[in-house]
């Protein structure tokens, strides 16, 4: 019998704590391999999401919520600003194109965006393209014949079950200005799945009095770049704090491991006496030992790597309700950097345990028991 099937054959007569064991294992390594993933998958999502905007114009205030609030919808609207800066912005022959939005109430959860058709336009420029599933594009409506017409994100209408032709609003206020969906998108992955668009003639007319209150004279330019390297910084001291706690739980893992294995040797002392009396050298009796932990790190290893991306499955699935998203089947090369150290690590962790077995002395293990 080889060292291999000795060692195989010693995890399956301990099956319980050798299952416990690599699950635990498996459970330290999807922490880390999910904490991998889901950063990667946030930094993409916001530079994905970011693209497309050069320059934002908005009313004063904060430009991370103005930035949150238009690329992402992840934070309250700004104020509106007057529609002659827009005017101005569009006949400035240093900008090649200008596109309103307006960040209006919400359906069900989903946020209400008027803007017009440039939004959707196929520029060689843009790294996002738009395309329908179903219907059309609303019109341009002039301001004063709104047609409330109204495109659905593909989140937007699987989750609402609208489809083209259906009639909706939010609440008894907005009665009276029902919108009818017309045509709706493609997957974006991104903000714009969980979005419903129409014509701002048609936003004028649903807000005919807040349009006239919530006006801010004052306006500010942003560059979203400059907004996603203050939220990165952010998030890179919150990478630091998780990385802190990912590393005592491996503290932790790698304590459980040799408590298993060397509680596991002292049990079978006896019968590693047993087997040096039959003939087996010191040098067998200690590979197999190690063979046992490499090989519950390596089943844990590799079980923390497919439970890391489920972990990040369903968190992706939340993160793209705010427009960010986090690809699970995505491989980062530090995976297998991951796994390769569980495994060294996990083998370590057994090797005073195979020492002990090393020196396990025939006679003194094979005495009568009194």
């Amino acid at each position: 019998m080889t060292i291999l099937a000795i060692a195989l054959k010693y995890l399956r007569g301990r099956f319980v704590a050798s299952t416990l064991t690599a699950l635990s294992i498996a459970l330290g390594v999807s922490l880390i391999v999910a904490n991998l993933i889901l950063a990667r998958g946030i930094k993409e999502g916001f530079l994905v999401g970011a693209t497309d905007y050069n320059l934002l114009v908005g009313a004063k205030g904060s430009p991370t919520q103005l930035v949150l609030g238009v690329v992402f919808r992840m934070d309250l609207a700004t104020p509106n600003i007057e529609y002659t800066t827009y005017q101005g912005l569009q006949n400035d022959p240093r900008v090649e194109t200008a596109v309103p939005i307006g960040i209006g109430d919400a359906f069900q959860g989903f946020r209400y965006v008027a803007t017009n058709s440039a939004y959707f336009a196929p520029f060689a420029w843009r790294h996002k393209m738009y395309s329908l599933s179903a219907g059309r594009f609303f019109a341009d409506d002039p301001p004063d014949a709104p047609t409330y017409e109204a495109v659905l994100g593909a989140e937007a209408a699987r989750a609402t079950g609208l489809g083209v032709g259906d009639r909706f609003y939010e609440g008894e206020e907005m009665a009276e200005y029902p919108l009818t969906a017309v045509g709706i998108l493609r997957p974006t992955h991104g903000a714009d799945d969980r979005a419903i668009f129409f014509s701002l003639a048609s936003y004028w007319g649903m807000n005919e009095v807040a349009r006239k209150l919530n006006v801010a004279a004052e306006t500010q330019a942003v560059l979203p770049s400059g907004v996603l390297l203050t939220i990165f910084n952010m998030m890179a001291v919150a990478e630091d704090v998780l990385t802190m706690i990912l590393a005592i739980v491996g503290i932790i893992v790698l304590l459980y491991v040799f408590v298993s294995l060397y509680s596991a040797t002292l049990e079978r002392r006896r019968e590693i006496a047993t087997m040096r009396a039959l003939g087996a050298r010191r040098a067998t009796v200690l590979g197999i030992v190690l063979i046992e932990s490499c090989a519950l790190a390596a089943v844990g290893g590799v079980g923390g790597l497919l439970g890391g991306h489920a972990v990040a499955y369903f968190a992706g699935a939340l993160l793209a309700k705010g427009g960010l998203v986090a690809n699970p089947f995505f491989l980062d090369p530090l995976e297998a950097a991951v796994l390769a150290s569980v495994i060294l690590l996990g083998t370590l962790a057994g090797l005073l345990p195979a020492v002990l077995a090393y020196r396990t002395e025939v006679a003194e293990n094979l005495a009568p028991l009194s």
